[in-house]
């Protein structure tokens, strides 16, 4: 309770109030345990369904409290107490269906737009895609782990690593049967939910020969790492692909046209220490990328998981010192590795009108780091 991690925490930054701290929140899930009828209370509900769980005060604490665990408890209490809400249980829905949601999403996002359709929900879902199809295989010596609002949201991105590990020749596959890593489950108090898929999840790759799964959304990587038992690893994709550097840099042309990439770390990959290095190493291997990191705000930009559709106004207020300095940067594109972060920083350069430093000046891209590569090696998507 020494509150070192209050400059550290992004809603304590944002609103400076003590119950939106790590050290308040805290209080409140101590309070909540012992007086379970304070689930009832607005404010305590507000204070402790806000937070952002990105773990910050977590990583520097020098007691090593398990924050994380502490909120997830207390909401997996709040839960109980009340029923979830449209938002909640669309996307519990979304990660225990998550093949039968993916096609949804992805036809659901062709309509928008086709269509058109205005406002930021409309632009928020007219980001889905067709999910890219899984393989029958399981034999393979690592496997792609596709997620569950990924399978949409981040199939371009999927399907780029998957044409990288053909070209290199690397037994990558992306299987059928994979449930959600259970993330959004916890972020939402459904521990029984979170369990069920980390089990399914754990007994699906048990049947495989793969012993490494590889993960492009960083949001995922904690959850599968917590899931998941010796001797199979999980790696994030970048630095997988860092492992075959040999391979992939004599392939990378001499001369390519210059660019200036911002790169937005989310919260989720900061908390994976060593490998946070990954992304600008992998960008650093392509000639004539201007890597250029992307550090104002508040510590995240608001999305976390289901945040952005429980509180839209408070996920913009995050964001926007974010945009406000991508504006500034005069940028070519943004590169991040979390699917909610890129959907959410997407979706706020659009409202903002935001477009490339260079020609051609169409709006200003976000993309996963594994896209650059696959462009600079020529690859084309299956």
């Amino acid at each position: 309770m020494c509150g070192l991690c209050l400059p550290h925490c992004p809603t304590f930054n944002r609103l400076g109030t003590e119950s939106h701290s790590p050290r308040g929140r805290i209080a409140l899930a101590r309070a909540l345990e012992q007086k379970p009828a304070l689930a009832d209370d607005r404010s305590v509900r507000e204070a402790l369904e806000s937070c952002l769980q990105c773990r910050a005060c977590e990583s520097i604490c020098p007691a090593h409290v398990q924050y994380g665990a502490i909120i997830e408890g207390a909401r997996a209490q709040l839960a109980k107490a009340r029923a979830p809400s449209v938002e909640s249980r669309a996307l519990i829905f979304a990660s225990e269906h998550a093949a039968l949601s993916a096609h949804a999403l992805g036809v659901a996002g062709g309509l928008v737009r086709a269509l058109r359709v205005p406002g930021k929900r409309a632009r928020l879902l007219a980001m889905a895609q067709t999910p890219i199809p899984l393989s029958a295989s399981s034999d393979a010596s690592a496997l792609l782990f596709v997620g569950c609002v990924s399978r949409s949201f981040e199939s371009s991105a999927q399907s780029d690593l998957l044409a990288v590990a053909r070209s290199l020749k690397l037994d990558l596959v992306a299987a059928k049967q994979q449930a959600c890593c259970g993330a959004i489950q916890r972020h939402l108090g459904d521990s029984h939910g979170a369990q069920m898929a980390a089990n399914a999840n754990r007994e699906r790759f048990a049947s495989m020969h793969t012993r490494t799964i590889v993960s492009m959304d960083s949001g995922c990587i904690q959850a599968l790492r917590q899931s998941m038992e010796a001797p199979t690893e999980v790696v994030e994709a970048c630095q997988w692909l860092l492992r075959f550097e040999a391979q992939w840099t004599q392939a990378l042309p001499e001369f390519q046209p210059p660019q200036r990439i911002g790169i937005f770390t989310p919260c989720t990959h900061r908390g994976l220490g060593n490998e946070s290095g990954a992304v600008s190493a992998l960008l650093g291997r392509i000639s004539k990328l201007e890597v250029i990191p992307i550090t104002a705000g508040f510590g995240c930009c608001g999305s976390a998981g289901p945040h952005l559709l429980a509180h839209p106004d408070a996920a913009n207020a995050y964001a926007a010192p974010i945009i406000d300095q991508i504006r500034r940067l005069k940028l070519d594109a943004v590169v991040t590795t979390n699917v909610g972060c890129a959907v959410h920083l997407r979706e706020r350069i659009a409202a903002a009108g935001l477009h490339r430093h260079r020609p051609p000046h169409t709006e200003l891209p976000i993309k996963h780091p594994v896209a650059f590569l696959t462009a600079a090696l020529g690859l084309k998507r299956s």
